[in-house]
Order: structure tokens, then sequence, then C-alpha cells
């Protein structure tokens, strides 16, 4: 976001910063289509040299993810940007099976979902699935207590990697998660 928030500055002489993102639409609040938005997001990507890690040590947790289940990456930017993503995610060490490029994660076969979309979320949970919410500005208004659905996935808040690597260990020891 802070790569976006940089570009969107630039392109529109404007003084945004990560403050003001506070949900997930936050492009409307500014007049903007979800088009436009991504099209920033892709500038984002181009310049690689400029986006920085959410984590320190991203490569360690990705590793010790790995050692849980399968690690596949999944992000809704455009196919076109696949070898800056690709390149990026080298850079940091990410371990992980694979790319996924989609518009809707929800049709995919995973048992657990690590997203920053509260929409996301509660797609792959209303399918049965785990959703690791990955706190941040723009979902800090998702009550997990309530957004769990009876007979459904489940939501857990989580607030870095360690968090989620905790949450899928209980989950297993449990036997939620084989």
């Amino acid at each position: 976001m802070k790569a976006w928030i940089q570009k969107y500055n630039k392109k529109y002489n404007a003084n945004l910063t990560i403050r003001f993102i506070e949900k997930w639409g936050f492009y409307e609040d500014l007049g903007m289509s979800v088009e436009e938005c991504f099209v920033i997001f892709n500038q984002a990507w181009a310049d690689i040299d400029n986006l920085e890690s959410i984590e320190q040590d991203i490569w360690q947790k990705t590793k010790m993810l790995s050692n849980l289940g399968t690690v596949d990456i999944v992000t809704s930017v455009y196919p076109e940007q696949a070898a800056k993503v690709k390149e990026w995610l080298d850079r940091q060490g990410v371990v992980r099976n694979k790319i996924v490029f989609t518009q809707d994660k929800t049709i995919l076969e995973y048992d657990v979902f690590i997203d920053d979309s509260p929409s996301n979320i509660v797609k792959v949970v209303q399918n049965g699935k785990i959703g690791l919410l990955y706190n941040q500005p723009w979902n800090r208004q998702v009550d997990v207590q309530q957004d769990i659905f009876t007979g459904q996935g489940q939501i857990f808040r989580v607030y870095n990697l360690y968090d989620a690597i905790d949450m899928i260990r209980s989950l297993k020891k449990t036997n939620v998660l084989c």
C-alpha cells in the first residue's frame, strides 16, 4: 500500500497517507473505479525496487508455513505483472509452491486462506474454508466473532505470519485441519 500511495500522490499531486486507508474499497472515497485503482497497483509492482515487505524475515516465515503444508501465493495483480511479482518474491526469499493469478480466490481448493481483504475472507469462509484475516487498517471493522458462519468455515484475525503459523498448528492439533 505504501508504494500505491506514493504512485497515487505523484500522479494526482496529493498528500494521501496510509491512515486514510480504513476500508477495502478506499479507492471509492477517492472517486476512483476499481480499474483505476489497479492501474496504480500495476505501476507500483512495476517499480519493485521500491516495494517493501509487509514483514521482516518473510523468507523464514514462509519456510515455516511450508513445513505445515503447501504454500501458494495467490494474487489478483494483473497477470502481465507476473514476472515482477515473481522477481520480488525471489528477492525476498519467499518460499512457495507456485504463484496463482486470479480475481476469484473462492474457486481455489485450499483449506486455509491468509488474506487482508474482508470480502475475500468472508467468501472463502462461506465456502467452508478457514480464513485468516491479516490485520490491516482497511479490515479492522471486521468483527471476527460475528463473522463466523455456523456450519461453515471460520475467520480468525492474525497480526503477522507467526500468528498464522501458530493458528494453523493449533487447528491441526484439534483436528480442524488434517
